[in-house]
């Protein structure tokens, strides 16, 4: 949701594997059975980004090996839990592997949360996601079955994983059969009426979706909204909606948030005209991260097409916890919008307009 670049980005696929008790599981197939010694695949994409996971599940740890390639300002990320499908109690916090181009990988990471029984399933929760948003999957959320049968060694060279201090919940979205969900100012989510299950593979750049309902949310309008369809699609917009435009940014401390704020240089329009009255919230905490949100309330739209075009710089150098943002970093700028229909309200009544914004010619 937040710390959006809108250029090309490749969403990217991921291909897992899990021992089990008599041999291997392909993420979100069923357990087939072979003979030991288990085999090891690993997919790659067009893209040439891939992750291969070989991983075992032990009583009181489990040991994690990854290889592939990956493009830059992505990341890793897995969670361990005590039963099958990501059920049951989490064993870890969600862990960073942090990774870039050609990559091979092995750790033995202890639980924290309890044990897994001789017999008993435990599985992991594995995604790609931007290295400065962790608990939002760049992709499919894969969750894969292990039968704990025994421990074994690394396959790769063994580094450490970095611990995020999310638990089993996430800040930013809701994973799997909801998919991604995109938090709104006035708390909850914005349009949770659209289903956002996780979509293919490989999609590139901003999504090309129609949402021909209205949103649960109407005329609350996320600026970023072409990055993150169809979590954010505004949906069907009347001109008697009173039309909020928002966007937000988090960080592990208030301390950074604010660090953000004052470095933090926004050019937000619509229709080529800057947002006026832009509020910033207060730094609150959401999901163990530290949450701003920043608001323009435009009241009513006359019908017609319109586009917000985001941009973001930094006068300093600034870190989220997660990342470094500005000058000297790897991020100097990051851009984004939103397109949106106003239509005519069905009940024909009359609406007092916003003329500060002109329709798109």
């Amino acid at each position: 949701m937040k710390k959006i670049i809108l250029m090309l980005v490749a969403v990217l696929a991921v291909i897992m594997m899990m021992s089990l008790s008599m041999g291997v599981s392909l993420a979100q197939t069923a357990a087939t059975a072979t003979p030991k010694p288990k085999a090891t695949t690993t997919g790659t994409t067009k893209f040439n980004s891939s992750v291969t996971i070989f991983a075992v599940i032990c009583e009181n740890q489990a040991v994690v090996n990854l290889s592939g390639t990956m493009e830059p300002n992505f990341d890793v990320f897995y969670q361990v839990y005590s039963g099958p499908q990501a059920t049951g109690t989490a064993l870890t916090n969600l862990r960073r592997v942090q990774v870039n181009g050609t990559y091979a990988f092995s750790e033995t990471v202890p639980y924290t949360g309890g044990t897994v029984a001789a017999g008993g399933t435990g599985s992991v929760k594995v995604y790609i996601a931007r290295e400065s948003a962790p608990n939002t999957p760049a992709g499919d959320v894969f969750k894969v079955d292990d039968l704990q049968d025994g421990c074994n060694n690394a396959q790769n060279p063994v580094a450490t994983s970095v611990d995020t201090g999310a638990g089993a919940g996430g800040s930013t979205t809701t994973t799997a059969s909801t998919g991604i969900r995109i938090r709104s100012p006035f708390g909850g989510f914005i349009n949770t009426s659209v289903p956002v299950a996780p979509e293919g593979a490989v999609v590139i750049g901003a999504r090309k979706f129609v949402n021909p309902s209205r949103s649960s949310t109407p005329g609350v309008i996320f600026a970023e909204c072409n990055n993150w369809l169809p979590a954010a699609a505004p949906g069907v917009v009347y001109d008697n909606d009173n039309i909020t435009i928002f966007w937000s940014w988090y960080a592990k401390t208030a301390a950074e948030v604010q660090d953000h704020i004052s470095k933090a240089q926004y050019n937000v329009t619509l229709n080529r005209a800057p947002l006026i009255n832009v509020g910033t919230s207060e730094i609150k905490v959401i999901g163990g991260n530290n949450w701003v949100f920043y608001t323009s309330n435009i009241g009513n739209l006359k019908p017609g097409q319109y586009g917000v075009e985001f941009k973001l710089t930094w006068s300093e150098q600034t870190f989220d916890g997660y990342k470094k943002y500005g000058p000297g970093s790897a991020t100097l700028e990051q851009d984004s919008g939103c397109l949106f229909t106003v239509d005519r309200n069905p009940t024909n009544g009359d609406v007092a307009y916003n003329n500060i914004y002109s329709v798109r010619p």
